[in-house]
Parts: structure tokens; C-alpha cells; sequence
């Protein structure tokens, strides 16, 4: 076997398609070949991202049938010499040939384990994004049904309506809007509670959507403001409207 051979094995040595004697040849070649042995290393990582990513346990039902099976299947027949290669293809040629169809085989299949697992990774993101609005949704709902929710409404300078929902209970604000303008990229609308006279952020929001937000203590209301895109430490204008707890402060 001639070095150039030897460099054309990484991909089968490293799916153990080698007999013993280039299994054993090759071995002492990746001793001083680092090239070689690097290649092997990648063959196997790829091999092993594929295999853990389509792994499935057996069924009880699959592990019967082949037991079952095992008495009733014939063996494979012995292996017969192995025909000797047309003129022309010597031994050399024919090992080329095998590994170059191992390896685009191979690259075939590192690139439809690369899909496989891009796709097993986005179904786990999409499946933890719905549990968390699963959860999210949940706790709105809490807070409007408690039993100790109450709630206040008022028109929004500039246009739509704002609803505020607070259960000191659940120690919860949920903050619902509609009809609000679309604002530029670089504004956001911006949550504040009302307390001891300042304002107290409790997040940024877009037009429509829910802004659910924890520690009450003692604030009294609620208030909205236009801020940077990112928000604000502190309001840079006034509100665009004013929510007052129905009670005032606990």
C-alpha cells in the first residue's frame, strides 16, 4: 500500500470498514501522520452528532419480533473468494474508488445530519418558547380572576384606550392596551408604576400586547410613557396616560 493510499482512509477507518491488515497498517500510519489522525477525529464527532441525533430505544414489540424471528430466518451463506478485478483495476484502484464513495457518502450525510439536527434544535426552541407563553398566559389569567383584582381604564393621549389589572395578593400588574399608534423604530412605549411619588419602571411594550409586571408594594397606579427604543431609567416626558388603582395604596 502506498502512502497515497494510506491518506485516501481516514473516512473508512473511521466507520471500521478497513480489514485487519489496513486497519493495522494504517494505525501505525496516523502515528505519524497528524493530518490523517485529525481527519479521523472529525469523521467520528460527525458520526456521533448524527447517531445521538436520530437514536430512538427500541420497542418492546420490535425486540419480540426479532427474537421471534431469530428461529425461523435463515443464515446469510457462506461468503464465496471474492472475483478478482478486471484488467485495469488493480487493488490500489478499486480501494480508491471504495473510499471515494465513502466519503461522498459520508459528506451526504453530514450534510443531511446538519438539517436534521438545525431542525431538532429549532423544534426544542419553538417547543420552550411556547412553554414559557403557556406559562405567561397563565399567570395573566391569575391576576384578572383573583379575588382581590381590581382594575382601571382611561383613553391614551394620542389615541387608543389602557387597562390596568392589580392583585396585591399575587403581588401582580398586568397592563393591557389596544388602539395605541405604531411608533418609530427608535421609540418604545414604556410601564411605570406610580409610587411615593416617582415613577418606577416595570418594562417596555409594543402596541397590543400584555406587559405583566411584579412588585407592587405600594404603588398607587400605574403610568405609560414614549422613551428611547431600549427605555428609560427614568421618564423623559410626561404620560401619555395615568391608571389609579381603584383603593389607592394598600
Amino acid at each position: 500500500m502506498t502512502p497515497a493510499d494510506l491518506h485516501t482512509m481516514t473516512g473508512a477507518y473511521a466507520v471500521h470498514a478497513l480489514d485487519e491488515d489496513e486497519r493495522r497498517e494504517f494505525e501505525r500510519h496516523l502515528t505519524v501522520c497528524p493530518a490523517c489522525a485529525q481527519e479521523v477525529r472529525e469523521f467520528r464527532e460527525t458520526a456521533a452528532r448524527l447517531a445521538s441525533a436520530v437514536a430512538e430505544t427500541p420497542s418492546a414489540q420490535l425486540r419480540r419480533r426479532v427474537l421471534d424471528g431469530i428461529v425461523t430466518v435463515r443464515q446469510l451463506p457462506p461468503e464465496l473468494p471474492a472475483r478478482q478485478p478486471a484488467v485495469g483495476a488493480g487493488p490500489g484502484r478499486t480501494r480508491r474508488v471504495t473510499v471515494f464513495v465513502l466519503a461522498a457518502c459520508l459528506a451526504a450525510i453530514g450534510v443531511l445530519g446538519g438539517v436534521a439536527i438545525d431542525q431538532y434544535r429549532d423544534a426544542r426552541r419553538a417547543e420552550h418558547t411556547v412553554g414559557a407563553q403557556r406559562e405567561r398566559a397563565a399567570v395573566i389569567e391569575a391576576v384578572i380572576t383573583a379575588p382581590d383584582a381590581v382594575q382601571a381604564s382611561a383613553p391614551v393621549t394620542g389615541g387608543g384606550t389602557a387597562r390596568v389589572v392589580v392583585s396585591r395578593a399575587l403581588d401582580r400588574t398586568v397592563l393591557l392596551t389596544s388602539g395605541l399608534p405604531t411608533l418609530p423604530n427608535a421609540r418604545v412605549y414604556q410601564g411605570w408604576y406610580v409610587d411615593h411619588g416617582r415613577m418606577r419602571s416595570i418594562g417596555t411594550f409594543r402596541p397590543g400586547t400584555a406587559l405583566l409586571a411584579s412588585a407592587v408594594d405600594r404603588a398607587s397606579g400605574v403610568g405609560v410613557t414614549v422613551e428611547p427604543a431600549g427605555g428609560s431609567a427614568q421618564p423623559s416626558g410626561d404620560p401619555i396616560v395615568l391608571l389609579e388603582f381603584a383603593g389607592g395604596r394598600a
